[in-house]
């Protein structure tokens, strides 16, 4: 994908704790979303499941719930810090006979050193593919883990609309505004959930069911408002390195998600967050598992 081939293996977020309770407040928010996703393209009890890309393991806990003790999860997450957090979350909610997290990156990641003796039933990641160099590429050799007749499941997003206010509400629109101009800022595609049937494809895997939807809210107490607030406010030092103007007169700090509310109960508009996309396929005996 040319738009996305140029940036690095690096998470463009960063790792800081600040981005780390960004993450916890977004995968509450979303979790609901990502349940329906997984079960739908075809997750049950008993399977076993490869999640790339886990962070603080929310993904890994979820597709946990849903295989059960007789199923098993392994988490491939990069980033040290992460993978200690991932750990204590699991032994705290009691997923440690189910979850294991592989402190490494998805493209050194080999099954057979974390007890893996068969393949996947599934590949599951959310919000990972559009971070690589090459996503159809990372698709590829990671649905080589998976069994014929296994599924494939990436969640991704979409943060390119330019109107996500109704009314207009001009501080939520600015600061939505930020997010796509920082993915632009580093070669990464802002609307990469629609890219997700091409980058399966390019993936030799077979064509896609894809589904999306749109984070909504507006009323007082959402948690739309800390996501926004809180997103900002860890990408920060990006946009400025990035050049990227701020909104002018607005603080970027802990006030900022109570100010984003005041604006849009002044405004009384409905408001729109990232868009999400699910897209998933059950694997044949393809090409793509040779290559």
């Amino acid at each position: 994908m040319s738009d996305t081939a140029d940036h690095t293996t690096d998470y463009l977020l960063g790792h800081s704790e600040l981005e780390h309770r960004r993450l916890l407040v977004q995968a509450s928010y979303v979790r609901p979303w990502t349940t329906r996703l997984l079960r739908r393209a075809g997750l049950t009890e008993g399977m076993s499941v490869l999640d790339i890309g886990s962070g603080l393991g929310d993904v890994a806990f979820i597709a946990a719930e849903i295989v059960g003790p007789g199923g098993r999860v392994i988490g491939v997450e990069r980033d040290p810090a992460a993978v200690d957090v991932a750990r204590r979350r699991s032994t705290s909610g009691g997923y440690t006979d189910i979850v294991t997290f592989a402190n490494v990156d998805q493209a050194e990641f080999d099954p057979a050193e974390f007890g893996g003796t068969r393949p996947f039933d599934a590949l599951v990641g959310r919000f990972v593919l559009q971070y690589l160099p090459d996503p159809a590429a990372a698709l590829r050799r990671l649905a080589g883990f998976v069994r014929p007749g296994g599924i494939v499941v990436m969640h991704d997003m979409d943060v390119s609309n330019p109107d996500v206010s109704f009314p207009r509400c001009q501080l939520w629109n600015d600061c939505y505004a930020l997010l796509g101009a920082l993915f632009r800022a580093h070669g990464i595609a802002p609307d990469f959930g629609r890219h997700l049937t091409r980058v399966f494809l390019d993936a030799g895997l077979p064509w896609p069911d894809v589904t999306s939807g749109a984070m909504t809210g507006g009323k007082p107490g959402s948690t739309v408002f800390t996501w926004l607030g809180s997103a900002v406010q860890a990408v920060e030092p990006l946009l400025l390195q990035a050049g990227v103007a701020l909104p002018e007169g607005v603080a970027i700090d802990g006030s900022l998600p109570a100010k984003l509310e005041r604006a849009v109960q002044e405004s009384r508009s409905m408001i729109l967050g990232n868009t999400h996309y699910g897209a998933w396929t059950r694997l044949d005996d393809g090409p793509h598992r040779d290559a």
